[in-house]
């Protein structure tokens, strides 16, 4: 686990542009493994926020139109 927490760390400073992204990554690996059920579960909150607020911008561009 040590060589990508390594790669993930040599990362952060080639790319700074995804620093952020990388350091929200790197709280899914230990020296245990990649939690992969967090992960998981942090990705389908994510998807269903994204989700609602894209029904939020339809159901207001509804109202908008009335």
């Amino acid at each position: 686990m040590s060589e990508i927490k390594d790669w993930l760390s040599s990362t952060k400073q080639e790319k700074p542009e995804i620093s952020d992204f990388i350091t929200s990554l790197e709280s899914y690996f230990s020296d245990a493994g990649f939690d992969a059920s967090k992960f998981e579960k942090a990705v389908d909150t994510s998807l269903k926020s994204v989700e609602n607020e894209v029904r939020n911008l339809f159901k207001d561009d509804e109202h908008a139109q009335d």
